[in-house]
C-alpha cells in the first residue's frame, strides 16, 4: 500500500466514524429521501410561497436542492448536524448554488423557527415527538409542516400522501392549529 493509498483509506475511515458517532448521539444516521419522496415534498408546497422553508436534519441535500430550483423565491434553510452530509452539501451548494440555499451545521432544537412559513423533516418516531412542543411554541399559526414517513404524534394531519413505491412511504401534511 503506497501513501496516497492509506491517506484515501485513512479519510474514509475518519467519514465513517464522524457518521457513526453522529448517528449514535442523535438516534438515527442520515437517511436521503428517495426522489418520489422529493417530488411529493415539493408537491405538496404552494407554488407562489416566497417564505422561509426549513428542512430540518438536511442530511446529503437531496430535499433542499430541489426546494431551492423549485421555490426560489423562498430562502431554503437546510439544518444538519451530522459533519460529513452537511460539509458535502455545504460544498455542493458554495459550487453549485443556488443563492436562496442556506445549509447549517446545528441541532434543529437549538434554532429558532418563528420564521418559517414550511418545514420540511424526515427523521424518526422520537425525533418527531421531540419536536411537537417546539412547533406549538415556535411556528405560527397555519405554517405547513410536511413530514416523510413519520407522524407527529397526537396533530391530525390535513392530508397523507401514499407513495407508489415498495414500501408506500407516507407523506404527512401538516397544519399549525390557532392557538
Amino acid at each position: 500500500m503506497n501513501a496516497f493509498d492509506a491517506i484515501v483509506i485513512g479519510l474514509a475511515l475518519l467519514a465513517l466514524i464522524s457518521i457513526v458517532s453522529t448517528s449514535l448521539q442523535v438516534g438515527i444516521s442520515p437517511m436521503p429521501s428517495s426522489r418520489k419522496a422529493q417530488q411529493a415534498i415539493i408537491s405538496a408546497i404552494p407554488q407562489n410561497t416566497e417564505g422561509l422553508i426549513f428542512d430540518l436534519g438536511s442530511g446529503w441535500g437531496n430535499v433542499i436542492f430541489p426546494l431551492a430550483q423549485s421555490f426560489p423565491l423562498a430562502t431554503i434553510r437546510g439544518i444538519e448536524i451530522s459533519f460529513i452530509p452537511w460539509g458535502a452539501s455545504k460544498i455542493r451548494a458554495l459550487l453549485f448554488g443556488p443563492s436562496n440555499l442556506v445549509i447549517e451545521r446545528s441541532n434543529f432544537q437549538d434554532i429558532s423557527l418563528e420564521s418559517a412559513e414550511v418545514v420540511v423533516c424526515y427523521l424518526f418516531p422520537e425525533g418527531m415527538s421531540s419536536l411537537e412542543a417546539k412547533f406549538q411554541k415556535e411556528l405560527k399559526p397555519n405554517t405547513l409542516i410536511i413530514s416523510n414517513t413519520f407522524r407527529l404524534a397526537g396533530w391530525e394531519p390535513e392530508d397523507v400522501i401514499t407513495l407508489d413505491d415498495i414500501h408506500q412511504t407516507p407523506i404527512y401534511h401538516y397544519r399549525v392549529p390557532l392557538k
